[in-house]
């Protein structure tokens, strides 16, 4: 990591760009209190040091974060530390004074999605995408036969394609959310069970009955998306290409 961050250095002092946005998992703390472990000792770590030298070195400035306080977690529960972060230059902080950092609640991941937002930009409507589980499900295909087959609105050709397109997909959208709604609502159910259960480990290591009750809601939550994965898939894979990794 030291290695990277020389040659990230590197490229900022060799570059003329004032707007700097450096994000990721950094595998690095600034605190001692951003770590939790089980361990009964925890010493100094000194790669604290070196990462906010680093930091004042890239002239940057760590944004202010809203939400859970830690980005990653053992999968045994054992350990948890904030990783994962967000740094921004000064001309960003012109330009977007009030950019701030979200550290999202954590699903599969051992570590938390984090989110950097300005305000709130209208992109107009979102645009419409088949999801691959629609085409794996039984009812789908006798939705669209259906909706297609059974709506006759009046006019020319052109005028009848377009509304037929229209009640389609407003059919299918209707469709998708009542069939995804139960296992949803079960996903969440478990994650927020999992997460409240992290939250309250903020300040403590685990007992051997919360690291099992944590080993079991984390089947429960790979068994309850199992169905729900390929839209989660598909969903992070058009935003990838959208936005960028």
């Amino acid at each position: 990591k030291r290695q990277q961050w020389d040659e990230i250095l590197q490229l900022k002092t060799s570059s003329q760009e004032g707007l700097w946005c450096v994000v990721g998992d950094f595998n690095s703390i600034r605190h001692q209190d951003e770590r939790v472990s089980a361990a009964q000792f925890v010493g100094p770590d000194p790669s604290i040091s070196e990462f906010n030298s680093w930091i004042s070195e890239m002239a940057l400035e760590e944004v202010r974060s809203i939400g859970r306080k830690f980005t990653w977690f053992r999968p045994n529960g054992s350990a948890m530390s904030r990783l994962d972060r967000f740094l921004l230059s000064d001309e960003w902080f012109l330009q977007w004074p009030d950019s701030t950092q979200f550290v999202l609640d954590r699903d599969f991941s051992d570590h938390c999605p984090i989110l950097l937002k300005s305000k709130n930009i209208d992109w107009g409507p979102k645009p419409f995408k088949v999801m691959d589980w629609w085409l794996k499900d039984k009812g789908f295909q006798q939705l669209v036969e259906q909706k297609w087959g059974n709506y006759h609105p009046p006019g020319w050709g052109g005028f009848v394609l377009n509304h037929k397109i229209k009640h389609l997909k407003q059919s299918i959208k209707s469709w998708s959310l009542t069939n995804r709604e139960a296992n949803a609502r079960t996903v969440q159910n478990i994650k927020k069970e999992l997460n409240d259960l992290e939250t309250g480990l903020i300040d403590r290591a685990p007992s051997q009955e919360e690291l099992i009750l944590k080993k079991s809601l984390q089947g429960q939550l790979w068994d309850a998306a199992y169905a729900y994965e390929s839209m989660l898939r598909q969903k992070a894979r058009v935003k990838w290409l959208k936005e960028g990794d």
